[in-house]
């Protein structure tokens, strides 16, 4: 168990306490307790959201919705695009919202209300948006204000009225696409069925009617200009073919069937004929070259096409081969110098000179071969020079007639394009066709479409549950009562011992207290009701104690409170009580010298309590001539102690009476010049104790009111602080009073909420519920 110092506790201040929130994680848990805590706010809120809802519904005016579809011709030109690198076609959105708003134009509205006769009609009139409605209200407001006539009377002219009509009758109207297709479903909201159903299809009938009409209009505009053009095209179109012929005659430039003129045709040829010389020359060179590097070099094994195909050439190799075979054999098996090695080597020397003058003989040839090809490229490249001398006098008039017929041709295919817009624009102006026509009329809707319950409550109670649980975290934020040991870990670092619930008697008392009042019951709780949920909370604080007191020493714990009336003596009695009846040894000091009540107690009925003072010489003094003075009743604890007792235990006991160490006791052992002599005469009386004493529990004045607590929280190993009145305990006030102590070093061992609800022990206040 921690335990934490007082001079290290503070109040977080509102950002702090902010953050300290947010770094809080929230349980499933805390979320559970939070929802338990705040049902009944919740299930009100959303009663009333339901009651809410319920009365609009009753009291709203049913309307009701008609649609019809209508689908629009894709025009491949406006609508449809393909992708470059896909080939997918894609549709234009943006060419089907301008057909969403041009259905809901005012020209459409117009064609409507004209046709239906709906100028008048007082369902559309009455119907004004939010805005309109705000200010007819400011400026009837302004005019009382200001002590006007009110609005002026003046009649309003057709055209106003056609104004206030269209927007009435637009706000009922509804357009939109349907999925990614080209069909549009045109709405029209109503109070009559019938009457929504006749303008869905006029709206319908009356967008087509406005789409031929602009197509027919377009048309006939276009066929006026079209024919214009036309005419100014065609004739320059032949005048531009007439002189592209004339100029032909004159330069003499016949033309081929592949468009070609005769002296390119020569020019071509002859070109060929010299690029062919020109290879035949490289090749030849190529080959002579070669074989001269060969007899240069004493090589005869030459891969050329002539030396492969001669047959003597073939011969003279084999024979080479052969004898330098032989040689080979003979110098393995005999000497140098051999008559049958010189006559191998000199028939070898026979065979290279015969290999040498054959090469020499394709060699004459392939230098006869080199200058025939020579020959040949020279007359080709006369031929190629001539001929190109005789078309460089055409060539300038070539490139003339070329942009003649270019001209020439590009006002016929003008001419042609105009020709075929001209035909279908009088098509079209002859017969106009529609880009959209109905798929689907609109037809008498069967329920209504507003208001609808299967919305409305639904959302009504959400509504209603939500604004529950804002009114619910918006309390628990706002709320900073000390009500649980979560809220004070997180904000003052204080650790909780336990919750001890309040105080039951349920009839079975160990012992007659028909006597005793009911205030003083409390006090001896765990021996009445030993396991009464109070008792048990009880147990579970003194396990908590037990893990802090010393195996082999002992343990002075003070219990306070902050204030007066918080029943930290019932806490101290009941908690010496269960010490004592598990055989361990206890003793309890009534340390409050303002109220001493325990002291009360153990001097008119001690007994009944099971407390029995100390004998006067474990302090150090003489047992005989000792008195016992009966206190007076204090003004600040009113309650009536009538009971009839002998102070003096009888023989028979029914439970081990617990040791006390009473205020009067502790005021004998103090010096008498001194007034608070009995802050010194009590630390020294703990510190005689404790080694006498396993644990001492002191039972002291709430240290708000009384300098005493702080003064003996000093003396203490460790002090428990009671929450009685959590409800009207803060934690700004828990921390203003925490820091009378100053810079004291003490102690806090924990906190024991007291008097809490049944459940107090399982719940956990709703941590981070903003962070």
């Amino acid at each position: 168990m921690a335990v934490h110092e007082l001079a290290t506790i503070d109040g977080l201040p509102a950002p702090d306490r902010s953050e300290a929130l947010r770094s809080e994680a929230v349980s499933f848990r805390d979320l559970v307790n939070f929802l338990r805590r705040n049902a009944r706010l919740m299930a009100l809120s959303t009663v009333v959201g339901l009651l809410l809802g319920v009365i609009y519904i009753a009291k709203t005016p049913s309307s009701y919705e008609a649609h019809a579809r209508l689908v629009i011709d894709p025009e491949q030109s406006r609508i449809l695009s393909q992708d470059a690198t896909t080939g997918t076609v894609i549709i234009e959105s943006a060419e089907i919202a301008s057909q969403v708003e041009i259905v809901k134009s005012e020209a459409i509205a117009a064609d409507v209300i004209d046709r239906l006769g709906l100028l008048n009609d007082p369902e559309i009139v009455s119907t004004s948006s939010l805005y309109g409605s705000f200010r007819r209200n400011l400026a009837l407001a302004i005019d009382f204000v200001s002590g006007g006539s009110g609005p002026d009377e003046t009649p309003q002219t057709d055209e106003e009225r056609m104004r206030r009509t269209m927007e009435g009758f637009l706000s009922r109207v509804s357009v939109r696409r349907v999925g990614q297709s080209y069909v549009l479903e045109i709405g029209y909201r109503s109070g009559n069925p019938e009457k929504a159903a006749v303008t869905a299809n006029a709206l319908a009938e009356a967008y087509i009617r406005n789409g031929m009409n602009d197509r027919a209009a377009a048309a006939k505009q276009g066929a006026l200009w079209l024919e214009g053009r036309l005419m100014e095209v065609g004739r320059k179109a032949r005048e531009a073919a007439l002189a592209a012929e004339e100029y032909r005659n004159q330069h003499d430039i016949t033309a081929m069937a592949n468009a070609t003129t005769l002296d390119q045709q020569q020019l071509s040829e002859v070109s060929s004929q010299m690029l062919a010389a020109r290879a035949a020359t490289a090749d030849a060179s190529a080959k002579l070259s070669t074989l001269t590097s060969m007899i240069q070099n004493d090589s005869t094994d030459a891969s050329l096409p002539e030396l492969v195909d001669n047959q003597q050439l073939m011969k003279l190799r084999e024979e080479m081969r052969l004898a330098e075979t032989r040689l080979a054999g003979l110098k393995e098996r005999y000497s140098a110098g051999n008559p049958a090695i010189t006559a191998a080597a000199a028939d070898i020397a026979r065979i290279q000179s015969s290999l040498v003058d054959e090469l020499r003989q394709v060699e004459a040839l392939y230098r006869s071969n080199l200058e025939i090809a020579r020959s040949r490229e020279a007359l080709a490249e006369q031929q190629f020079a001539s001929a190109n001398r005789q078309g460089a006098d055409k060539n300038i008039a070539r490139v003339e007639l070329a942009e003649i017929e270019s001209r020439a041709s590009t006002y016929r295919q003008i001419y042609e394009s105009i020709l075929q817009q001209f035909v279908g624009a009088f098509q079209t102006q002859s017969f106009p066709l529609g880009k959209a026509r109905i798929v689907t009329p609109a037809t008498e809707p069967l329920s209504r479409t507003w208001p609808k319950p299967s919305v409305l409550l639904p959302f009504s109670m959400v509504l209603g549950m939500s604004f529950g649980l804002l009114a619910a975290v918006s309390r628990h934020v706002l709320d900073r009562r000390a009500g649980s040991g979560e809220r004070l870990q997180r904000e003052l670092g204080l650790a909780s011992l336990g919750h001890v619930p309040i105080y039951r008697q349920n009839g079975r008392a160990g012992v007659d207290t028909e006597n005793l009042p009911a205030t003083l019951l409390p006090l001896r709780a765990v021996l009445d009701t030993p396991y009464s949920p109070f008792s048990e909370a009880l147990r579970g604080v003194k396990n908590s104690l037990d893990s802090l007191i010393p195996a082999d020493g002992s343990m002075v714990v003070g219990v306070t409170s902050v204030g007066s009336g918080e029943g930290k003596t019932t806490i101290a009695t009941n908690l010496a009580q269960l010490f004592q009846n598990e055989e361990q040894s206890v003793l309890l000091v009534d340390a409050d010298f303002v109220s001493a009540r325990l002291t009360r107690l153990a001097y008119n009925a001690a007994p009944d309590f099971a407390i029995k003072p100390i004998a006067a010489t474990m302090l150090g003094e003489q047992s005989e001539g000792a008195t016992v003075s009966r206190l007076p009743r204090s003004p600040r604890h009113p309650e009536r102690v009538v009971i009839d007792h002998d102070p003096d235990y009888g023989s028979e006991e029914s439970a081990v009476p617990v040791p006390l160490l009473t205020v009067e006791q502790t005021r004998r052992m103090a010096v008498a010049p001194y007034r608070y002599g009995h802050l010194s005469a009590l630390k020294e009386a703990l510190a005689k104790l404790r080694t006498q004493y396993k644990l001492i529990i002191v039972d002291m004045s709430g240290f708000e009111e009384s300098a005493d607590a702080r003064a003996i929280c000093s003396h203490v190993d460790g002090i428990i602080l009671v929450i009685g009145n959590s409800r009207k305990l803060t934690i700004e006030r828990l921390a203003d009073a925490l820091k009378s102590f100053g810079r004291s070093r003490i102690s806090l061992l924990g906190v024991i909420s007291n008097r809490s609800s049944s459940g107090s022990g399982r719940r956990s206040s709703f941590r981070g519920m903003l962070g």
